[in-house]
């Protein structure tokens, strides 16, 4: 499986870095252990960083004490947790200063949000998960409550559904089977679920993901810019506000439409 950016160094990867010379390997280890942090989990201990990351605790400890004395962790007043410090926070201001796309790509998001009273959010890949970049919001009190930063798991979500639809289909298979080997994807139901709606997503433009449970039912579709990054984006909310025959018939395509009005904006953004 090719590593995306944000991805966690695994077994499957050993081979290709260990023969890379070029490759530092403390270095891409601090970097997994700052990637732990998110929207969701702003403070974390050394040992659930440790178990998130799969590295010793004496490495875990080695490591983020050279990340506090760098300035990218700081210690959390009066608890035993860490946090991104302001070198951290400086790199990703820096980061989303080149982001000026997304300013222009916020209102075309909002205005389905508002149309429908439900979310829709943009992200883009980062390992196993979509990293959301942007995320609207319309006036329900039913909808989760996830933000910028989120991260989405790639095989069990239609945001993730979607990119993989937009992979070509070697890739694609490679990482369904990265994924079942490494016990990411072990649900039979699901993963037929996933591969019929891969399967109708050319004719389609959109997968459809519903979750009875929790009565949330989501489309989404991806943007593929000729470099071959990938944006996806999605539109989900309770199935009060979504039933699923107004999503097959109205925001599927709609979103679908919207990805294609989004890909020049993205395209030019790069340039920013």
């Amino acid at each position: 499986m090719s590593r995306g950016p944000g991805s966690k160094i695994d077994e499957s990867d050993k081979t290709s870095t260990d023969s890379d010379r070029q490759f530092v390997t403390a270095l891409a280890r601090g970097l997994e252990i700052l990637q732990c942090f998110d929207a969701e989990e702003r403070m974390l201990g050394t040992t659930e960083i440790a178990q998130k990351t799969g590295l010793a605790q004496p490495t875990v400890w080695r490591l983020c004490y050279t990340l506090q004395k760098t300035g990218f962790l700081s210690p959390v007043p009066g608890k035993d947790k860490l946090q991104l410090g302001t070198a951290a926070i400086a790199l990703g201001a820096a980061a989303l200063a080149g982001q000026d796309a997304l300013e222009v790509v916020r209102p075309m998001l909002q205005a389905i949000a508002d149309r429908y009273q439900v979310a829709v959010a943009l992200g883009r890949r980062e390992g196993d998960s979509i990293v959301y970049l942007l995320r609207c919001q319309g006036n329900s009190p039913l909808l989760m409550n996830l933000r910028v930063g989120s991260r989405i798991p790639l095989f069990h979500s239609a945001i993730g559904w979607a990119y993989l639809a937009n992979c070509r289909p070697e890739e694609c298979e490679q990482l369904l089977a990265d994924a079942a080997a490494s016990g990411k994807l072990t649900d039979e139901a699901e993963l037929k679920t996933m591969k019929q709606a891969l399967a109708r997503y050319p004719a389609r433009g959109f997968v459809y993901h519903e979750r009875p449970k929790y009565q949330i039912n989501t489309v989404a579709a991806g943007i593929k810019l000729p470099d071959g990054e990938r944006f996806v984006v999605s539109c989900g909310g309770p199935t009060s506000l979504l039933p699923t025959p107004l999503m097959f018939e109205e925001v599927g395509p709609l979103l679908s439409q919207l990805t294609r009005e989004l890909q020049p904006v993205l395209l030019l953004g790069k340039d920013l």
